[in-house]
């Protein structure tokens, strides 16, 4: 399958093709993951799921310049460019337009951000879904009670123990979130602190039990997390995107979901495989998990690849 979209003003050429030897058959319900720069794949996603996605959860770069980062349409963004800082939110706000798009009438965005850009990216979401259309979380990022591998790092001054979570409703009138189970296993309604989600050290054990490595990701986000998250927005029949999908923990976590109160929602995934994170990391625990938990779900994967020309 072929299309033509529109990239920095140019009309570029992007070709889907499935790669059917890693489909995964185990039920009935038919998951997608994509390999593939993720603000192309957006694009592509509009015709088929213009305003259908009712959840979307993403984990993006958090642009502490620590790290770079190569997409297709920035090229790169290097840690040491004094003008990184209006890369990195060009570099965002396309993809939240793109996104935006896709998101249903009572559709909701989670976006994890740490300190370096909170404010910023309030800024942008204000202006992209309306001030009143914005709230924000926070995720306490460490816990005694899930910390028990955590390696205490230095600090100057004052230690961060939380990240921020903003929650970006197509309009929030229409919305009422559902109850969510909190770490006692009761049900509840979601408060402004995340406290008893897990934490980064768990969500590294979580990949070490996976992967048997707790450094593949810096900054992980535990399933617990993730999972409570589209419980409180969703229905049973939703779809939820994330379009930098890193591990795959959402898609795992909507799975899990679905196995708890028989849900029927499915899940859209893209990543942009840089240094094959996709083939290597993504869709391995994505099968592992559906192997060893006998998730009913099937999963299609797709790459994505732009004409060279």
């Amino acid at each position: 399958m072929s299309k033509q979209i529109d990239s920095n003003e140019k009309s570029i050429e992007i070709h889907l093709i499935e790669e059917k030897n890693l489909e995964i058959i185990n039920g009935n319900r038919n998951n997608l993951l994509f390999e593939g720069e993720n603000l192309f794949c957006l694009q592509f996603l509009e015709e088929d799921y213009k305003e259908k996605i009712d959840v979307i959860c993403i984990d993006p770069p958090y642009n502490t310049g620590m790290i770079s980062l190569t997409y297709d349409d920035n090229k790169f963004l290097d840690r040491n460019d004094s003008n990184n800082h209006n890369k990195w939110l060009t570099f965002i706000q396309k993809r939240f337009k793109a996104s935006y798009i896709l998101l249903a009438s009572e559709g909701v965005m989670f976006i994890n951000i740490d300190e370096h850009e909170i404010a910023n990216l309030l800024l942008l979401c204000y202006d992209i879904f309306g001030k009143k259309n914005v709230d924000v979380l926070i995720w306490p990022k460490t816990d005694p009670v899930f910390d028990q591998n955590r390696i205490e790092k230095l600090f100057h001054n004052i230690k961060i123990v939380h990240e921020y979570i903003l929650v970006c409703f197509k309009n929030k009138a229409l919305i009422t979130f559902n109850l969510i189970k909190s770490f006692d296993n009761q049900f509840r309604d979601m408060e402004t602190i995340m406290k008893g989600f897990g934490t980064t050290s768990s969500a590294k054990d979580e990949l070490y039990k996976l992967f048997g490595d707790r450094n593949l990701f810096q900054t992980p986000k535990p399933m617990r997390l993730l999972k409570e998250l589209v419980r409180a927005a969703s229905k049973k029949d939703s779809i939820i995107l994330d379009f930098f999908a890193g591990s795959g923990t959402t898609g795992h976590a909507v799975m899990d979901l679905n196995k708890e109160d028989g849900g029927d929602r499915r899940f859209i995934l893209v990543n942009n495989n840089e240094n094959e994170i996709c083939r290597n990391i993504t869709y391995p625990r994505l099968k592992k998990v559906i192997e060893e938990e006998d998730y009913k779900e099937n999963l299609k994967y797709f790459k994505l690849l732009r004409n060279k020309n």
